[in-house]
């Protein structure tokens, strides 16, 4: 198995790689860092490549969750009379208003930082303290 490299020079990657950094609230492409990079110049954020990600609400997950959770409150099986009251059509219409409620990117896009770390190179007036000296991952 390949192991990805763990750092990266931005001119390595292609225009459309996304890349973010920790705690960030986007996620961008290598071509929209290199337009806007004097948003960023003077910052030393460790920037990464990155796989967006969806999240998908599941009401039978949610459901089951649910009765967890209430089930201390409740008597001994009372669970799996709980569970025998759910039919499938039940959770379907729940599902559909959940669906109905997360369709859009709001609350259910996101990036996992799971890429190598990306050098900033070839970008005057930004300097990158990412890259140790000796390093030989990004050559």
């Amino acid at each position: 198995m390949n192991k990805a490299p763990e750092k990266v020079k931005l001119s390595q990657l292609s225009a459309d790689t996304l890349l973010s950094y920790e705690d960030a609230r986007e996620a961008i492409t290598v071509s929209e860092l290199i337009d806007r990079f004097d948003r960023w110049k003077g910052i030393d954020f460790t920037w990464h490549v990155v796989t967006e990600m969806r999240w998908q609400p599941s009401a039978a997950r949610m459901i089951e969750r649910y009765i967890e959770s209430e089930y201390d409150d409740m008597y001994e099986d009372w669970d799996d009379r709980a569970n025998d009251c759910l039919k499938q059509e039940y959770i379907d219409r729940i599902q559909t208003v959940l669906d109905e409620a997360f369709k859009g990117e709001y609350a259910t896009k996101y990036w996992v930082l799971d890429g190598p770390e990306v050098v900033i190179d070839g970008l005057p007036g930004y300097t990158s303290t990412s890259l140790a000296e000796g390093d030989q991952s990004t050559e």
